[in-house]
């Protein structure tokens, strides 16, 4: 009798797995790595995920990609330019393992897509505590027609949810830049409202006042979600400030909001601690504390035309009281 039950429970997982995508699973069956035994592919495909450093290689494929997908000429695109635009972040690679085991690398990198051993793109990501922020990403021209930036984007929502950071931040959108279009591809997405500071999904009622172009206050623009608030007054920015202060977790009583950005801005220059802003993303000092090594700083000077950075450990610095009336000697 039990026979019957185990076969029909094992029937409809598989009938699930069939209807129902996964996403993490998905996006790595193409990788080599991931092969079944029982199949030889064609070509071979590897991801992986590698410091934010120069090579001649990248530079190369970003050129390709400036020329044929940007159209700009080469003399615009130099080895310099490349490297202070998607290399050499200061932000310090580092991981930590969390309670259930998993290690989250943290920092930038440079997550790399070959081709039969072939370079031919790479996405430029910090991975924050709390998030994976997709910077850029370059590919050559000869393999756009496998939408690899829509790859890429299922890629690094499956690196988000391995690494269990708990938010993907596609950067900035253009509503009237038609490149940018496939960002609105996926759902639930959220749009950040730089008047409310508040996160506002990216829904039909958002894209329709996109769609009337200038500057689309959200906030503004909308009724409140609660069906309160007028489109032509700030009660939508109110509501915002409310539902963001009363949504707990993220930001703590003592932190202010603000209606506008240029509010936030003045508070700030009169002194206000960035600490004490209530901007979305924005981590506190405990957190700060908690989760970054304080202890060593990564510093960048100009060397005559060079960029030169160093690692500077202050643990190792040996700090001496300054002798008071004395000149130093010669």
């Amino acid at each position: 009798m039990n026979k019957p039950q185990r076969s029909c429970s094992i029937d409809r997982e598989k009938a699930r797995q069939r209807t129902e995508f996964r996403l993490v699973p998905t996006v790595h069956e193409s990788e080599t790595a991931f092969t079944k035994p029982d199949l030889t592919p064609a070509h071979t495909f590897q991801v992986t995920l590698e410091p934010d450093d120069f090579t001649e290689e990248k530079y190369l494929l970003f050129e390709n990609y400036q020329t044929h997908v940007h159209h700009e000429p080469p003399p615009q695109t130099t080895r310099k330019g490349f490297r202070r635009f998607l290399c050499d972040s200061p932000l310090v690679r580092t991981q930590r393992s969390l309670d259930d085991g998993v290690v989250q690398q943290l920092g930038s990198f440079h997550q790399c897509y070959r081709l039969d051993g072939r370079l031919v793109a790479f996405g430029v990501l910090d991975l924050l505590p709390h998030s994976v922020s997709g910077v850029y990403f370059v590919y050559h021209h000869d393999v756009e027609q496998w939408a690899f930036g829509k790859l890429s984007a299922l890629r690094e929502i499956a690196l988000a949810r391995e690494a269990r950071h708990a938010f993907y931040y596609m950067g900035y959108y253009i509503h009237a830049c038609p490149k940018m279009r496939y960002k609105i591809d996926y759902a639930p997405q959220f749009v950040l409202d730089l008047r409310g500071f508040g996160w506002r999904p990216l829904d039909a009622a958002v894209l329709a006042l996109m769609d009337r172009g200038g500057y689309a206050g959200v906030s503004r623009g909308l009724a409140a979600p609660n069906g309160g608030g007028d489109s032509s007054g700030d009660d939508g920015a109110a509501s915002e400030k409310s539902d963001r202060q009363q949504g707990g977790g993220a930001a703590s009583a003592a932190r202010k909001a603000f209606d506008t950005a240029s509010d936030a801005d003045d508070a700030v220059t009169m002194g206000m601690s960035l600490f004490d802003l209530d901007f979305p993303g924005m981590m506190s000092a405990e957190e700060v504390e908690e989760q970054v090594d304080l202890d060593s700083v990564r510093l960048a000077f100009r060397q005559g035309r060079r960029i030169v950075t160093c690692n500077v450990s202050f643990a190792s610095l040996q700090l001496r009281p300054a002798a008071v009336g004395k000149r130093p000697g010669r």
